[in-house]
């Protein structure tokens, strides 16, 4: 299960232009008491005082505090400005500790945020959703929760920063691409962390199938597109051997949340495979594929991992097992450990 650090991480790789979420990376992971001083809308005197020690601020925070010190401190803080002397000549232990010690206690009692304060000094991990919640509109947020709160165990690497960029990178090229993707057949859908970010963007979508081999993958799945599959199963998960899909009118038998069977026939508009690495006898899956389909593939060089059964040692290499009468789209993502390969077009 992913740490609260890991999952801040990729909550700020997924949403790069959403400035709080570094912050609350910050506050988090660093304690950094600027990051907090934004997250908590504190007073400007205080992130003043605090952060920048700002004597005008401390004075104005210390309002009309009795003076306690001997004229020696005053020398001290009028010749030096040292601080300690200022605070023995007015008494606010509190502000003392936020100002000199950094005390995150004593800070967040002047800039007061629960959520933030449990999440970052006693690492209360069940206020990380209220927080992420503020700064994102994503169901990455509730789903994540769900799977915290009933402790249900899931691959972390369906969240790895490689996961996400090759999949980002998938919906950003195809946004350019203006296509209207009607019924998409996610195949080897994993837990279908793409059909959220597919949903959650400008693409135009019908409806989003996801096929895969594993039983374990479509409660998870669900999970994660919880909405879509409320809202008369935009989004639908099924156990199933992709080999055994009919890319032309698809009959297949799949179960609502009480288990029950249901049939459903259907034809995909467009179908997605990211996983061809993992695809046994991939050109005799692929050449099942209809003229006239949009396809969407994603395979990599990533030869070390046992279950990459089909790999390609290049892009040319890559795009040469899945001939496309008209390609909309052809690129490598530079990962470090690894190139993702892309090849998006006409079947």
């Amino acid at each position: 299960m992913l740490e609260p650090f890991e999952l801040l991480d990729r909550f700020e790789l997924l949403y790069n232009n959403n400035v709080a979420l570094a912050d609350l990376r910050r506050a988090y992971i660093d304690k950094d008491i600027s990051s907090i001083m934004r997250l908590a809308h504190a007073d400007e005197d205080v992130r003043k005082a605090v952060v920048d020690k700002n004597k005008h601020s401390i004075f104005r925070l210390l309002g009309s505090g009795s003076f306690v010190g001997d004229i020696e401190d005053l020398r001290k803080f009028t010749l030096t400005d040292n601080l300690h002397s200022l605070f023995r000549l007015v008494k606010n232990d509190e502000l003392r500790k936020a100002v000199i010690e950094e005390n995150l206690y004593s800070i967040f009692k002047f800039a007061p945020d629960e959520d933030l304060r449990k999440l970052v000094i006693q690492d209360n991990r069940w206020k990380l959703w209220p927080v992420l919640s503020r700064y994102t509109d994503t169901q990455f947020v509730e789903a994540f929760k769900n799977l915290f709160a009933n402790e249900i165990e899931y691959d972390k690497d369906c969240f790895s920063r490689g996961q996400l960029k090759s999949k980002l990178w998938l919906v950003e090229e195809l946004s350019k691409l203006n296509q209207s993707l009607g019924t998409v057949y996610l195949c080897a859908g994993w837990y279908s962390t793409l059909a959220t970010m597919l949903f959650e963007s400008k693409i135009n979508v019908d409806k989003i199938r996801s096929f895969d081999i594993d039983e374990s993958c479509v409660s998870i799945a669900e999970v994660m597109n919880k909405p879509w599959v409320l809202d008369k199963w935009k989004f639908k998960a099924t156990t199933k051997d992709i080999h055994n899909i009919n890319f032309n009118m698809h009959s297949y038998v799949t179960k609502n949340s009480k288990g029950e069977e249901t049939k459903v026939v259907e034809s995909p508009d467009t179908i997605i495979n990211t996983s061809c690495e993992h695809i046994e006898n991939f050109a005799e899956w692929y050449n099942k594929i209809p003229k006239n389909k949009l396809v969407i593939l994603q395979s990599n060089n990533y030869f070390e991992i046992e279950d990459h059964i089909n790999c390609s040692k290049s892009l040319e290499e890559f795009s040469e097992t899945a001939p496309m009468s008209n390609v909309l789209y052809e690129g490598r993502l530079d990962l470090g450990q690894y190139i993702r390969y892309m090849k998006i077009g006409i079947r």
